[in-house]
């Protein structure tokens, strides 16, 4: 028996009812997923610096804020956004397009980090528990922190008992799907980076301080000195009082010896027999004070010439003024007093 071959006419009604159907489908498809759902679990998506947009749809999908990655991909295009900044984004589960739109076009969330130069371990702990969301609290930080063999660093050396001074100060994304131990070896991580590109190699040995000596060194400098051109000065007068074997005698080290970093030192405090206290033990304190910028850490490699073994602040001077003799800065700070 012999299939009679359909007119033309059966044959472009049949294409129009198969065109129909899918593009009926596809939009019901479009109108059920655009559609936001009554509430939904949080979930946070961390978008790494470089992602595709197509990854990140995909894991939209994956973690059933939408189900459809294609259409909203194809949403997301028609709306000009093609591009999602490196962040922390909070979706719910059934948000739909215009809602996970609406996200993404606010930006990322305020995970952000960000360690500046001087911050201690306490400090960053602090911030670390001020931040939105489901990030990792003071607490976990802290513990995990004090594991200091857990972590790799080319600056840590086998007697190190603490992470201080080498959790780089900058920005970081903190991931709420990570842990406090892949924040701090990301952490360690740039500082290896940053520090090697600033000149100092991990075995070297540097006015003869070695490297986690000359860190030391910085995160003092980073308390000390009130602008940068001092940095260089404040750099060369604690290198010329350790030459000569004079106590340091740096209040910066009492602070971070008793937790005073605001208020006048007082008398037992300048007192503390803290291994930090330079007023009371010759020498450097046993670990950095404090988080060390590449600049402080220049200046110890490459300080003023001078001889300088004193210097303070003086009233109405911007920076510090260095001195030669104890006799020389009494005198100064009876003319101007201190700032």
């Amino acid at each position: 028996m012999r299939i009679k071959a359909p007119s033309l006419r059966s044959w472009l009604v049949g294409v129009a009812i198969a065109i129909s159907v899918v593009v009926g489908g596809v939009g019901l498809l479009y109108l059920e997923d655009s559609q936001p759902a009554p509430s939904g679990k949080v979930i946070p998506v961390f978008v790494s610096p470089g992602s595709s947009l197509g990854g990140v749809v995909q894991r939209l999908a994956q973690y059933r804020v939408i189900s459809a990655p294609l259409l909203f991909r194809l949403y997301l295009e028609l709306h000009s956004e093609s591009v999602i900044d490196a962040g922390v984004y909070y979706f719910r589960s059934g948000d739909g397009y215009s809602r996970a739109l609406g996200t993404i076009a606010e930006g990322p969330a305020s995970d952000r980090l960000t360690v500046l130069p001087g911050m201690t371990i306490q400090e960053i702990a602090s911030a670390i528990s001020g931040l939105p969301g489901e990030s990792p609290h003071a607490t976990t930080f802290l513990d995990r922190v004090a594991k200091v063999g857990s972590f790799h660093s080319p600056y840590l050396g086998p007697s190190t008992s603490s992470l201080e001074g080498l959790l780089y100060p900058d920005t970081y994304f903190v991931d709420p799907l990570g842990t406090p131990g892949e924040l701090i070896q990301g952490m360690l991580n740039r500082s290896g980076q940053v520090l090697e590109r600033a000149g100092l190699a991990p075995a070297g040995v540097y006015h003869g301080l070695t490297a986690y000596q000359v860190l030391v060194v910085a995160s003092i400098v980073e308390k000390e000195a009130k602008t940068l051109p001092d940095e260089r000065r404040v750099a060369r007068v604690i290198l010329n009082r350790l030459a000569a074997k004079m106590p340091l005698q740096m209040d910066s080290t009492v602070r971070y010896a008793t937790a005073n970093f605001s208020s006048p030192l007082t008398r037992g405090q300048l007192d503390t027999p803290s291994a930090y206290n330079t007023y009371a033990h010759p020498g450097l304190p046993p670990t950095p004070i404090g988080a060390v910028g590449s600049q402080a850490v220049g200046a110890v490699l490459h300080p003023a010439s001078g001889p300088w073994l004193y210097f303070v602040q003086l009233r109405g001077r911007s920076g510090e003024s260095f001195f030669n003799t104890y006799s020389e800065q009494q005198r100064a700070i009876a003319a101007y007093g201190v700032g």
